[in-house]
């Protein structure tokens, strides 16, 4: 059995032969890839089953097509091959929550513009008019996924919990569940994980960099992408990109819902699937939510 670096230098040079590797860093972190960043110059992702190659091949397709439909950067596939990405590494570090609240205000919005004109220009491409499928996204997004989740929620993550989180979840699920429209929405396309590692931040230009990791984007819910948001920076984040994206109040209901109901998602994951980090996913996260 190879050693690690041996191991992943030969797989570094089927790829790229020529590469002469001076540094990578591995992350196995992930359900779907492996991703190698190496000489801090280029990423490499391999999927780690099957199923995960149509996801990046759809992956790849998508951040093609949407290269000059962004402002912010995203990356560009140079190499697509079977089960393997590779890009350009795009610069900058994972935009904390503690970047957003030490911000003084005029670099608050300015960061809040950056991102409401980025969900306002990925929700507005035109995507009926392409010759390839666009996928649904993999974020849960209708009526009859959340009613599964709640289902199992209570099956395996109740007997967990003390009383007071049951009431809880039964409240922010009630709301949502009792209305039989509550989740209908115009379909558009969405990033379906706007978490901090999926945003970079510039430190010396103080401004937002890139936007990484479209592996769950599709067709689904905008309000999703608002959700994440919330969970992450707090509804101070969201309400300042009203000039760059005015819709999205139409969407805060359900926005608020989702910003919540992810942490039990992801614990749900982590007790089906006993990967047990999921657990601690998204500790660190705002969501302060301004009820109605």
């Amino acid at each position: 059995m190879p050693n690690q670096d041996t191991y992943w230098h030969e797989h570094i040079h089927n790829i790229m032969p020529e590469l002469e590797i001076e540094s990578y860093e591995l992350h196995q972190e992930g359900l779907v890839n492996d991703v190698l960043i190496v000489n801090n110059e280029w990423v490499i992702r391999f999927t780690k089953t099957d199923w995960g190659k149509a996801l990046m091949e759809s992956e790849g397709q998508l951040m093609r097509y949407l290269q000059s439909r962004v402002s912010l950067s995203i990356p560009l596939p140079v190499s697509m091959l079977d089960g393997v990405l590779v890009y350009h590494h795009l610069k900058g570090e994972p935009f904390l929550r503690q970047i957003w609240v030490q911000a003084e205000e005029p670099q608050q919005q300015l960061i809040a513009n950056q991102l409401g004109q980025f969900l306002r220009e990925l929700h507005g491409v035109p995507t009926q008019d392409l010759d390839w499928d666009i996928p649904l996204t993999l974020a849960p997004v209708t009526r009859e996924t959340w009613l599964d989740i709640h289902d199992r929620v209570i099956e395996k993550v109740y007997p967990l919990l003390l009383p007071h989180q049951c009431d809880w979840i039964e409240s922010l699920f009630e709301a949502a569940l009792s209305q039989v429209d509550y989740f209908d929405f115009e379909p558009v396309l969405i990033h379906g994980d706007l978490a901090p590692y999926h945003i970079l931040y510039s430190p010396a230009e103080r401004r937002l960099n890139a936007v990484i990791d479209f592996g769950v984007a599709g067709l689904g819910d905008p309000a999703t992408d608002l959700g994440s948001l919330i969970n992450c920076y707090g509804e101070t984040l969201v309400a300042k990109i009203a000039a760059e994206y005015p819709a999205f109040n139409n969407f805060l209901p359900r926005a608020r819902f989702y910003a919540q109901a992810i942490e039990l998602q992801w614990v749900l994951l982590g007790l089906e699937s006993e990967e047990w980090y999921w657990f601690t996913s998204h500790l660190g996260g705002a969501r302060d939510i301004h009820e109605n």
